[in-house]
């Protein structure tokens, strides 16, 4: 059953709905939030809060609603619509001419700003490992971190702030974050989150230019 759609915003502001279920079991995985693409795939699919819906995992990995159980309907359920305002921080929201994306364009969004971020830090960019989610919360939360470079100024009086930060999960992250600033210029790139620039573009992008000065 759908109990209800939540609104993520990502790092470039967009807003993606995303369906909450009542856990149910798919392919031995308990799954309890479903991918919904966008406002124009609900309104195509005609999913409406409340409706009981076919739930799969898309590539064996990421769960998404497929369609309605339309003979299930009470007449109880409610069609969806895009908040006006920012779920994350009130701005008011655009929808990009000629796309699916409604996006908030306060570059200072709080939601935003925390996806950046996490963005930043993961794998296929700077790799930052042991600067998780509920870490930047934190960090963003105490305003220790602000914009991406704060990052690199983080030290032991900082993070010993955090909850659950002993004294050898610190020296680790710090040697993390060492490690980081030697990551190729692809994986800088990449890291910065560009609208439009994915791991393989900024893969050209580097090569292009050779350099960080260049670039």
């Amino acid at each position: 059953k759908l109990q209800g759609i939540g609104i993520n915003v990502g790092r470039t502001g967009t807003l993606n709905p995303y369906a909450i279920l009542e856990p149910v079991d798919v392919g031995g995985v308990t799954i309890r939030q479903a991918t919904l693409h966008n406002e124009d795939d609900i309104t195509r699919k005609d999913i409406r809060i409340g409706d009981y819906v076919v739930v799969e995992r898309a590539g064996e990995v990421i769960p998404q609603v497929v369609s309605p159980v339309v003979e299930k309907r009470t007449g109880d359920e409610v069609q969806f619509k895009m908040p006006i305002m920012c779920p994350e921080c009130g701005s008011v929201i655009v929808r990009e001419e000629g796309t699916a994306a409604y996006r908030c364009l306060n570059l200072k969004c709080t939601g935003r700003v925390f996806e950046q971020f996490r963005h930043f830090v993961s794998k296929g960019a700077m790799d930052i490992e042991g600067l998780g989610g509920k870490q930047i919360g934190s960090l963003i939360g105490n305003n220790l971190i602000k914009e991406l470079p704060d990052v690199f100024d983080l030290d032991s009086d900082s993070l010993s702030q955090l909850e659950r930060m002993g004294e050898r999960s610190i020296t680790k992250l710090l040697q993390a974050i060492e490690n980081s600033k030697k990551r190729p210029l692809a994986s800088v790139i990449f890291a910065l989150g560009i609208s439009f620039v994915g791991s393989e573009t900024a893969e050209a992008v580097a090569k292009y230019f050779g350099d960080m000065d260049r670039f």
